[in-house]
């Protein structure tokens, strides 16, 4: 009898969803100045100081995906939630989803007009932008850049999310790669 419920314990173990690290409820060292979107993610074993956690969701038409790509991400948050993620349409044809690690404002430059957008309260977002990839068209920053936390979302020609040490890459590169096989063989 023993073993027979050893095994159901294990088995049972194996069947339940995996907990995540990070999530609503959680308790991390800087959780009180987080957004609900950022203590969702799990910034505290990453490496280094990250202030913005940034996914690359593709290039073109994306918005049907992004909503996917969300929803996947911060499925632990309510509908409210999810549907308060905002998107800003610059020039250029590359997609992407910001999360501010903190819930300070965050500026967005127009690199092309000066032109600056500010992003309240730390919110998630996303954003599509840059013409070439080569220049970026916009940057991003904390709204009083005291310490330089700053960076352009760009690809690199690898097909990766270009390092800088004030972002931390959440791409699902499994999820992008099987996406963009689906919408070219359309």
């Amino acid at each position: 009898m023993p073993i027979i419920l050893i095994i159901l314990t294990v088995s049972a173990c194996m069947l339940k969803k995996p907990q995540v690290d990070d999530g609503p409820g959680m308790v991390y060292k800087d959780s009180d100045y987080r957004s609900i979107y950022a203590n969702v993610l799990d910034f505290d074993s990453y490496d280094g100081q990250p202030m913005f956690a940034v996914a690359f969701l593709g290039y073109g038409d994306r918005m049907e995906f992004r909503h996917t790509y969300i929803e996947g991400i911060f499925e632990s948050l309510d509908d409210h939630a999810i549907e308060q993620i905002g998107h800003i349409d610059y020039e250029g044809d590359e997609w992407y989803l910001i999360v501010p690690r903190y819930t300070e404002d965050v500026l967005i430059t127009n690199l092309d007009t000066g032109e600056v957008h500010t992003i309240y309260n730390g919110e998630a977002f996303t954003v599509k932008c840059n013409l070439s990839d080569l220049h970026p068209n916009i940057e991003i920053s904390t709204e009083l850049n005291l310490s330089g936390h700053k960076f352009s979302p760009q690809i690199g020609g690898d097909g990766r999310l270009v390092a800088n040490p004030d972002i931390r890459d959440i791409t699902d590169y499994t999820v992008m790669d099987e996406n963009l096989y689906i919408q070219e063989g359309e």
